[in-house]
């Protein structure tokens, strides 16, 4: 029985029974066996076709939690247009693998022999010959790199086991490493956690043109910086924020800078507006309620209201059905025949948990229940129900 044959027949069982097995294939490494099941399980879901190829070998699970998933790795391809990249942190290649079916050519530098030993064996399964493998340090070869139309570094964000939040703590250091990129390329791609401060990265990095903000099935998985020289320094960054669903066209919408927004009385009828969180990330939600004609809930509660039903918002929409404050008559009054609802807290004083627990209801129930300011200060409960049922 072939290797690949073996994982195939034991894809689905418990990793850790297999690794106590005494005798189990003794012409196998049994260990090399169970790693390659357990990282093909912890790859089901981002990682699909690669999965289902048992022709593929799997890296060190840690590096198969660290890589990109198809779909991301599939919208960072579409950033770039033909001509040389270098992908100088190559890991698992995934993001490489997505490269090169829109480059001429793929220079993929990783320092882990083991895993760029298993890069350079799944481009060829993949039949992806227009990818170079160099096994090295990045911060010693990048002096030695040839010029290319576009380099993508996707930093390490992690020091002595610690997970950090700024360029200058990853591995490799990309603000030591920008002189040299910035005579390497015309295109810079950096790839960091969602939790990284936008606003510090505008301090620390010029010429930036674009930041991405990249949800999954509206969890935001990453951001994404791009970096052209030739563009003014001083030039309007835009934020592109886009949810992807497999099966489906990313969902996109690319926000200048923000726009004075008015604020508004909230009343029975009125639609209300929540910003998908990339959006909230990218800090563009005035950018987006402004492009809507949309008024402002209160200047920290992050919502906004119409009269108007605009479909295509991107986002989450509402109407809202009552308005009503804490006091024991508005919550008995307001949520009359209430036994579950869903709970969104924006600019409240109570966490969710605490208001649930407060407010005796169950979860879900097809009604949801904003608490939060309003334009006057007061906190109040906003009763609504869903006007579209799509992913948002």
């Amino acid at each position: 029985m072939t290797a690949a044959e073996i994982i195939r027949q034991h894809i689905n069982d418990d990793v850790y029974t297999l690794s106590a097995k005494a005798h189990w294939y003794e012409s196998y490494d049994k260990m090399w066996l169970v790693q390659q099941i357990q990282a093909r399980q912890k790859a089901k879901s981002k990682l699909p076709s690669w999965y289902g190829n048992f022709d593929l070998l799997f890296p060190p699970p840690l590096s198969v939690e660290q890589c990109s998933s198809e779909l991301t790795a599939a919208y960072k391809a579409s950033l770039v247009f033909g001509g040389t990249l270098a992908d100088v942190t190559g890991g698992m290649g995934i993001d490489s693998s997505a490269f090169a079916r829109r480059c001429s050519h793929v220079v993929f530098i990783e320092k882990q022999p083991v895993v760029a030993d298993a890069a350079r064996h799944n481009f060829n399964v993949l039949g992806l010959s227009n990818v170079e493998v160099i096994c090295g340090d990045t911060t010693e070869l990048l002096s030695t790199l040839a010029a290319c139309d576009c380099i993508f570094i996707d930093p390490a964000r992690r020091k002595e086991g610690q997970k950090v939040f700024r360029l200058e703590d990853c591995e490799p250091d990309l603000l030591q490493l920008l002189p040299i990129i910035q005579k390497k390329c015309r295109h810079l791609i950096v790839k960091l956690s969602p939790l990284f401060d936008i606003s510090l990265l505008h301090k620390q990095l010029s010429n930036i043109s674009a930041i991405h903000v990249v949800a999954v099935h509206n969890e935001v998985k990453e951001l994404l910086v791009e970096v052209k020289w030739e563009e003014a320094a001083d030039a309007e960054t835009q934020a592109v924020c886009v949810n992807l669903e497999p099966d489906a066209a990313p969902r996109v919408a690319v926000l200048s800078e923000n726009a004075p927004v008015r604020k508004a009385a909230v009343n029975a009828g009125s639609y209300l507006y929540e910003p998908h969180a990339t959006v909230m990330k990218a800090g563009r939600m005035d950018a987006l309620a402004a492009r809507y004609q949309l008024l402002k809930v209160q200047e920290n509660s992050h919502l906004y209201v119409s009269s108007e039903l605009h479909e295509d918002f991107f986002g989450r929409i509402f109407q809202i059905e009552s308005v009503f404050g804490m006091g024991k008559a508005e919550l008995k009054s307001g949520l009359a025949d209430l036994p579950a609802a869903d709970i969104t807290v924006r600019n409240f004083p109570m966490s969710a948990a605490d208001l649930r627990k407060r407010l005796k209801l169950r979860d879900g129930g097809g009604t949801t229940i904003f608490a939060t300011t309003l334009a006057d200060g007061r906190h109040a409960l906003l009763r609504c129900k869903r006007v579209r049922n799509d992913q948002f």
